[in-house]
């Protein structure tokens, strides 16, 4: 459980960076594509979050 924990937390922080590295080029396409990386890191926090509260309750 913590090995995926772990992950999720990795690839969510690195969606959200790259998202927001690629909001500086103002194309439409790299607009779309920042947009879609931050929603994806974004869900990927969340279930980090849920997988760490739920892996407490466990315990």
């Amino acid at each position: 459980m913590v090995h995926l924990s772990g992950g999720l937390l990795l690839n969510g922080i690195l969606c959200i960076i790259f998202g927001l590295a690629i909001l500086a080029a103002p194309d439409l396409l790299a607009f779309i594509v920042a947009i879609f990386l931050i929603v994806i890191g974004l869900s990927l926090l969340g279930a980090w979050w849920k997988v760490k509260q739920t892996s407490k309750q466990w315990k």
